[in-house]
Parts: structure tokens; sequence; C-alpha cells
């Protein structure tokens, strides 16, 4: 993928974010249960994505969270909105998220952070927060020193992250995996922990991850689309002390 190629991709990415920011006229339907929710909006920009994505790389497929999914040596990983519940409720935390991988390996990563307007990719092993690249990173800190985030359906799932509570800074929960994802690479946060990762909730944010030396493990094959156990974390250190706490 060229330079240029990726100025495009990004400037319809804030191009089509912006027009999501503060829209209200939209359906919202359950998928599993009244905490999985989709909108009319997902599958809107999920469409308008992929048509932008489409003129630029032609010979892509798609895997999506609210279209069809087929894997293929060039294709692309989309997260029209990740954070719906936030989306719909006008709260601030939820993003666009997509990733662009050839044979299994990633080449770009973007999260489009909606309400902030701030934009977040990785390209050729750089991160870039609004175009300028990320230098300076905070110290890591340790177990004790960590904040985190998980969400309380993983919390339940794994009760041993309760302990974690007790012997840390402390616990968020963000609602985008996307954004905690982004958060711990930044620094922002130290380790975050998810039972129900799907290759489009972290298709975005990982490149970008790995673009500031972060790590993160996953229980099963990164392109599954099925729930995926992940944690994701600044150092090898906490990440190993993290898993101990899974079950």
């Amino acid at each position: 993928m060229e330079n240029k190629q990726v100025e495009i991709i990004l400037r319809n990415v804030q191009e089509i974010g912006q027009k999501l920011k503060g829209q209200r006229n939209f359906k919202i339907d359950q998928k599993s249960g009244i905490q999985d929710l989709v909108t009319s909006m997902d599958k809107n920009t999920e469409i308008a994505l992929r048509q932008c994505l489409r003129e630029v790389t032609p010979d892509c497929t798609f895997i999506g969270e609210e279209g069809t999914q087929e894997m293929s040596k060039k294709v692309w990983i989309i997260d029209p909105i990740d954070g719906t519940t936030n989306f719909i409720n006008s709260q601030e935390g939820y993003a666009i998220s997509l990733g662009y991988f050839e044979d299994a390996e990633p080449v770009l990563g973007i999260v489009y952070d909606v309400a902030s307007e701030t934009l977040y990719h990785a390209f050729d092993q750089r991160a870039y927060i609004n175009g300028i690249q990320v230098q300076d990173l905070p110290e890591i800190r340790s177990l004790s020193e960590s904040v985190w985030d998980a969400g309380m359906a993983t919390m339940h799932k794994n009760p041993k992250l309760f302990d974690l509570c007790r012997i840390t800074r402390g616990h968020r929960e963000l609602g985008s995996a996307a954004l905690a994802i982004i958060k711990v690479a930044l620094g922002k946060l130290d380790f975050y922990v998810t039972e129900n990762a799907k290759c489009w909730d972290y298709a975005g944010g990982i490149p970008f991850l790995k673009a500031c030396q972060g790590t993160y493990w996953m229980r099963d094959d990164f392109f599954v689309c099925t729930p995926n156990l992940m944690v994701v974390a600044r150092s090898e250190e906490v990440l190993e002390q993290v898993k101990s706490y899974l079950k």
C-alpha cells in the first residue's frame, strides 16, 4: 500500500465519521440481547466504508461486523461503530475501527474517535495521532500501579479479575475495545481484558498497539469472528501476570 492510498483512506474515514457524529435519527435493533445492539447507522457506515475502500483497494475482500465475511490474501476488517451502546446513549467512547491485512499481516490500522474527532492510525510500523507521529510514551508501570479496563461480563466469567481491583490502582469500563486498545498503547491504560473480542473489535487497534511497542495475547486465532479471550498490555511482564487471573 502506498502513502497516497493511506492519505485517501484516512480522509474518507474522517469524513464518514463526521457525518456519524451527532446523528440521532436512526433505528435500533437487538442482536443477541438487550446489551448487544445494532443501529441503522452501523449498517450505513459500513456500506460507506466498503464503498470508499473498494475504490482505493479494488482487489480486496471484507470482514465486517454488519456485513459479509470473506477472508482472502488482501482483506479489510471493519467495525463501523465500536461502542454502539455509547453511540446510542449520546456518550463519548465510540469509534470507527478498521484494519487492512495482506497475507495475514497488518498493513494499516485505523481507529477514529468520533466524539473527539481524533484519528489514530498505524502504518509502516509507526503510530500517528491526527497525522503526527507518536514519539514519547509514559514509563511502563507495574501491575500494582496499573489502571485497566474490562467489561462486567468479562469480570463475571473470570471472577479472579475482581481480585485485581484490590491490588491495582483502578478499574475502568470504556465500552469500546478499539479505544481501550489505543489507550493501552499510549499508556493511558496499562492493560485491557475482554472475553468477547471478535476480529473487527481489535483489527484497527492492534497495529497501533504494536507500533507503540505494546503486546497482546489471544486464546484463539486472530481472525476469528466468534468471541475470543484477549489481553492487551504495555509490557510482557504485566501481560503474563494478568493471564494468571483468567480461567
